[in-house]
């Protein structure tokens, strides 16, 4: 990719501020939604490189600035810890499994959450199942961050399911997209597979993000956690039915 153009950035700073409005909002969103406008233009590869730095630090500053709700997630370091094996299973996983089996594998379990919820609403993970299921989702959301580049349809469920508030949520979100993003970049450094070129336009888009992702935490505060919960489901629901459609008929 060359120099991008003043037309190329209106294009990458609007997909910026539509992604990171629905991040700061739900803590989900700044990929997903800032990509697919990007790509349009740019091309997916590049869309994806310049995603890499806006969207690990957006993420370490939510973190950050949720950090005080860790407590309520006291498996969290082991479900990281169990990402790091992951990472590497799921990039070899990259090079055997068809990626339209890997979309419809997720798109399906995104989907049969989303029924269960429905036909559960109470449905809440029991602090024991919590630290029993933690590693093994740890290591899914490793695996899935290698073979595909994304992890929300398992780490997203998973939070859901344990009935924690808004804040919480978007630390979860935001510490695990953090630390696997960081992940990621660290191998494509050690790898050269990051051009100077791009390095600098993804620093450069850290701006537009950085502007926006604020503005949509303070919207948080006025969205009940009700309608924060509708949020999340139907950004799986999205999510799901984006990861289908992709693997079948894009």
């Amino acid at each position: 990719m060359g120099e991008l153009t003043w037309d190329a950035w209106l294009i990458v700073a609007f997909a910026l501020a539509a992604g990171g409005l629905t991040k700061g909002i739900t803590g989900l969103g700044l990929p997903a939604v800032a990509v697919p406008i990007m790509a349009s233009f740019l091309g997916v590869k590049d869309a994806v490189m310049i995603m890499l730095f806006p969207t690990l630090i957006t993420n370490a500053w939510l973190s950050w600035r949720e950090r005080d709700t860790r407590f309520e997630i006291p498996e969290l370091p082991w479900l990281l810890l169990a990402g790091i094996p992951g990472i590497g299973l799921g990039a070899a996983i990259l090079f055997v499994a068809s990626p339209r089996l890997l979309a419809t594998v997720l798109s399906v379990w995104v989907l049969v959450y989303l029924a269960l919820r429905i036909l559960h609403p109470e449905l809440q993970l029991s602090t024991k199942a919590r630290l029993g299921f933690a590693p093994p989702v740890g290591f899914a959301c490793g695996a899935l961050q290698g073979a595909t580049g994304i992890c929300a349809p398992v780490i997203v469920p998973y939070v859901d399911a344990l009935g924690v508030g808004p804040r919480t949520y978007v630390f979860a979100f935001s510490t695990v997209f953090m630390f696997l993003g960081f992940g990621h970049i660290t191998i494509l450094g050690v790898l050269g597979a990051y051009p100077q070129e791009q390095l600098i336009q993804s620093l450069i888009a850290v701006v537009p993000a950085m502007f926006f992702v604020p503005i949509g935490r303070r919207l948080r505060n006025y969205i009940h956690p009700d309608t924060f919960g509708l949020l999340i489901r139907v950004v799986l629901f999205v999510t799901a039915v984006r990861l289908f459609h992709g693997a079948w008929f894009a």
